[in-house]
């Protein structure tokens, strides 16, 4: 319990008017100062002290795409005794919401719901909470904070697309969705879906996540797609990242779906593995990345070699420097795709050689331009 700015002014005023009306002998001020001082008391005495309400917090839905509505609901419930009417300040990913409730009855629940920006993808945190308490006069108010969070999981959109021919096929009919017991490997980890082979099951992430979660097998016979997602701040604007992004998900769901191993590097070479060395799932790898500062493409180039595999590069609007680079990580990549999401382009594009280009100026028009590829 504080007194407000507001408080300390008056308690400062009525020290001067008590003071300057005994030494003047003036009861006026007299009158004033101890009005004042009354005031602050009879304000300490209604706030008294911060409100004990519990809160529980839903995110609804936990996990969403980008741009999909997402909520979350809060629940006040008196931890003893009747709740006077208080401010509730929560912050959400570092911006402060604030409600105003009134007085809740012991046994009572009062819910309020508010709506999470999900125009940006990212885990998104709702809480701390602080409670206030302020008198009627804002001289004195009384805070507690509470402890507990929820996140919404804002992840990026996956737009339906197949698969282009790509690298050496050992079966002539081309991919299929059957993966030979003998040629699988362990790719990621994922959900439980219905069908899915219960010997599967990697029962430590189950148990550590609370939800049923699977190892993902692919075929090793098919070629690798290595996905590249171009994260340096110099290349790709804030709103065409997004785009990127929702590309590179786009890509590696379908090489998900079409049964191809895949591997996703960021340009800034943020590419650290899970705990306990277990791969992150590409789709919340894509929900966390950020744009970096990282300038250069040298440590991409040099981390990556072809080996038989298949490349997709996916950047903003490079320069004439950068396309050279590209070029170099290319370099034996069988075929070698570089992808251009620009929504305000102000150069040609143009690809290097050897490589195919698609330029696009958003993830939804993406699609169309990748299967007039075939």
């Amino acid at each position: 319990m504080r007194l407000t700015r507001t408080g300390i002014g008056v308690v400062v005023g009525s020290i001067l008017f008590l003071v300057g009306g005994i030494a003047l002998g003036l009861s006026p001020l007299v009158g004033f100062g101890a009005a004042g001082i009354v005031a602050v008391l009879i304000a300490l005495v209604f706030v008294v002290e911060p409100p004990s309400i519990d809160v529980h917090r839903i995110a609804n839905p936990p996990t969403v795409e980008r741009g999909s509505p997402a909520m979350v609901t809060l629940e006040f419930r008196p931890a003893r005794g009747r709740a006077r009417a208080f401010t509730a300040l929560e912050t959400v990913a570092g911006e402060l919401r604030t409600a105003s409730l009134p007085a809740i009855a012991p046994g009572h629940v009062v819910p309020i719901m508010y709506e999470i920006e999900t125009s940006r993808r990212g885990n998104l945190v709702a809480g701390p909470m602080l409670l206030r308490r302020v008198d009627p006069f804002g001289l004195v108010q009384a805070e507690r904070r509470i402890g507990g969070t929820c996140t919404v999981s804002v992840r990026p959109r996956r737009h339906p697309l197949s698969m282009l021919p790509s690298g050496r096929f050992r079966d002539l009919e081309g991919p299929t969705r059957e993966v030979s017991k003998g040629t699988a490997s362990f790719h990621q980890l994922r959900e439980y879906v219905p069908g899915d082979d219960m010997r599967h099951i990697h029962w430590r992430s189950s148990a550590r996540t609370g939800t049923l979660v699977v190892k993902q097998l692919v075929d090793t016979t098919r070629p690798e797609v290595v996905v590249v997602v171009d994260n340096r701040r110099a290349v790709v604007s804030a709103d065409d990242f997004e785009e990127v992004v929702e590309v590179a998900a786009s890509i590696l769901q379908a090489a998900e779906n079409d049964g191809f191993p895949a591997l996703l590097i960021f340009a800034d070479g943020a590419n650290e593995p899970g705990s306990d060395g277990v791969p992150i799932p590409f789709i919340d790898r894509l929900t966390s990345v950020t744009r970096s500062d990282t300038d250069s493409l040298m440590e991409v180039a040099e981390a990556i070699r072809a080996r038989g595999r298949s490349l997709v590069f996916i950047t903003g609007e490079l320069g004439a420097g950068d396309i050279t680079l590209v070029n170099r990580v290319a370099q034996g990549f069988s075929p070698a795709y570089l992808v251009s999401v620009v929504g305000d382009r102000r150069i040609p594009f143009i690809a290097p050689p050897g490589m195919t280009g698609i330029g696009a100026a958003s993830a939804a028009e993406f699609p169309g331009h990748w299967s007039s590829v075939k």
